[in-house]
């Protein structure tokens, strides 16, 4: 592929991404972290204004917000389910599971809709950062300290229809970023749904230090309105799974049966293919 036709291809992306989401261009630009001139060059296909390692950022960054390979397993109908119901309620729902078993792919695909902003927290966030990231999902460009942030964001949030918020590795949240995000509850609980995902300590941690009378989680915790916990797949499930991947060998379809974590089973399905050198 020459870098032409790479650029062509980033551009198809592009559209597709927007299109999915319902954002316009100059959300694009604000939420990938990139300036409006350089959007309108690759809708313009001026490419000598586009570089090769802009179009190899830009790919990063929608191949990473897009979601892969997606099957209707039980767990990801259940996802899908409890995500309508937050929309529709606005609720607050803590979504637990552990690590592999397809939260992250189930959430991605869900938030390919239109109004539906995923954020992922990273340990490292303070809360500027985190409303930050917000704010640029939000596709609003805004500087200001951390109130400013959250007031501006609840009000791009209280302006959408049917908005639902979706914060992954949840379970990573720290106590000052908590007492933020009860805030911005608080501001769109009348009009905004909620999904919180994360490992099963996430649930457990909010409940240790609630009873431990630590300020804000009570209260938090409270605000959850129901739990969710993933099953993992069933074996039929698996089945599947590995022979629309391209497994017809019965004794490794055997061995992978007892998988219950879809990531486990990709890598088991990936091992395969390289065995195979059919990748």
């Amino acid at each position: 592929m020459t870098k032409v036709q790479q650029k062509i291809g980033l551009k198809a992306l592009m559209s597709q991404y927007c299109e999915q989401k319902g954002l316009s261009r100059a959300d694009f630009a604000v939420r990938s972290g990139v300036s409006g001139s350089t959007v309108s060059a690759i809708d313009n296909e001026q490419w000598d204004k586009v570089s090769s390692a802009m179009v190899a950022r830009l790919e990063s960054f929608i191949k990473n917000d897009s979601p892969e390979s997606v099957y209707n397993t039980a767990d990801f109908d259940s996802v899908m389910r409890l995500c309508d119901a937050a929309c529709a309620h606005r609720l607050m729902i803590g979504l637990i599971g552990d690590t592999g078993t397809g939260k992250t792919t189930a959430l991605k695909a869900y938030s390919c809709r239109p109004n539906v902003f995923r954020v992922t927290f990273e340990k490292s966030m303070n809360p500027r950062q985190f409303f930050k990231s917000l704010l640029r999902e939000l596709g609003i460009d805004f500087e200001g300290n951390v109130n400013a942030m959250i007031a501006r964001a609840a009000h791009e949030i209280n302006m959408k229809e049917r908005p639902l918020l979706i914060i992954d590795e949840a379970g990573k949240i720290t106590h000052p970023v908590m007492l933020y995000l009860h805030d911005l509850r608080e501001k769109t609980q009348s009009n905004c749904g909620v999904v919180l995902a994360g490992m099963p300590y996430f649930r457990d941690n909010l409940q240790k230090n609630a009873g431990r009378g630590k300020e804000g989680y009570s209260e938090f915790l409270r605000r959850i309105n129901l739990w969710h916990r993933l099953e993992g797949l069933s074996a039929s499930e698996v089945m599947y799974i590995a022979r629309e991947q391209g497994v017809s060998d019965e004794r490794r379809l055997k061995e992978m049966s007892s998988k219950r974590r879809f990531g486990d089973l990709m890598n088991e399905i990936l091992l395969d293919k390289v065995l195979k050198n059919d990748i």
